[in-house]
């Protein structure tokens, strides 16, 4: 009863602060990006909370800020269209979460007065870890879909096309996967005015990936020597396929080492129970 008291009191309590936010910063809310319309109930709720913790953090060092989340959330694709003082807004209101969530568990079932400092800082870190996730798996993305993106845009390129208009082949028929989103980026600058040159740069630079700074590097090396570009991005588009098969070899080998783990400590002791334990049990009850 005393749990759910607590638990209670902390809802309305939350309920009472977003009320007050909402009163305050109702102007703020009814002008949503175009990029909150698709998002989460959670998001779309949390959101005028981040807005106001952002304004405050705006008092802090900027550049150090800056440093520390910008790129991350530049590679990370930032599909809600952060800015640094917002992530920073979210690591708060998961340290503050997870500090209450400390209290009622110190409160209600005893547990040790340290644990609301460490719930809180474990919710504090809780975001960046998933952002360095979605990093991992957004390059995995990328080095999937590079190959065939290459080969496309090799074919295009020795079809006699340009390179804008091959890249924008590439954009329309491939799959739709993170890379096809950069280089739709990538064709939106070349048709600002952007030189090749300065939108593959970027392009490098917003993945932060070995395998696209070396496409990158070649195409503008050819760009710069006058080299033909189909033969350029033929070479990149056969190593960066035998880059793939390595890595695709190189996981089955570690497989079975992967394997090993689960199977000594999960597999065979239930085998050895469904096993043992019947005849265990009948030597029991009939004896020797």
């Amino acid at each position: 009863m005393r749990l759910l008291i607590l638990i209670l009191t902390g809802l309305a309590a939350a309920a009472l602060v977003y009320a007050l936010f909402q009163v305050r910063l109702q102007r703020m809310v009814d002008d949503v990006r175009p990029s909150d319309r698709g998002a989460s109930l959670l998001w779309r709720i949390f959101r005028p909370v981040i807005q106001v913790l952002a304004a405050y953090n705006q008092r802090l060092n900027q550049d150090r800020l800056n440093r520390r989340y910008r790129d991350r959330l530049t590679i990370s694709g930032n599909p809600l269209h952060l800015i640094p003082v917002e992530f920073l807004a979210i690591q708060e209101i998961c340290a503050f979460i997870g500090v209450l969530v400390g209290l009622l568990l110190t409160l209600s079932l005893n547990f040790t007065p340290i644990m609301p400092v460490i719930l809180g800082i474990g919710g504090f870190f809780l975001p960046s870890i998933k952002l360095n996730q979605t990093i991992v798996t957004r390059k995995r993305q990328l080095f999937n879909a590079l190959p065939f993106c290459m080969d496309l845009l090799t074919l295009s390129v020795e079809a006699g096309l340009n390179f804008t208009a091959a890249l924008e082949k590439v954009v329309q028929k491939g799959p739709k996967t993170p890379l096809r989103d950069e280089l739709d980026r990538m064709l939106q600058d070349l048709r600002l005015g952007v030189s090749r040159r300065d939108a593959l740069a970027g392009l490098a630079q917003r993945t932060d990936m070995y395998e696209i700074r070396a496409f990158t590097s070649a195409l503008i090396q050819a760009d710069k020597l006058g080299a033909p570009l189909g033969e350029a991005l033929r070479t990149q588009s056969d190593i960066r396929r035998t880059e793939r098969f390595q890595r695709a070899e190189k996981a089955a080998q570690e497989a079975p080492v992967k394997m090993l783990f689960p199977l000594l400590f999960f597999i065979f002791p239930a085998v050895f129970i469904v096993i043992l334990v019947p005849i265990i049990l009948k030597f029991v009850v009939e004896g020797m």
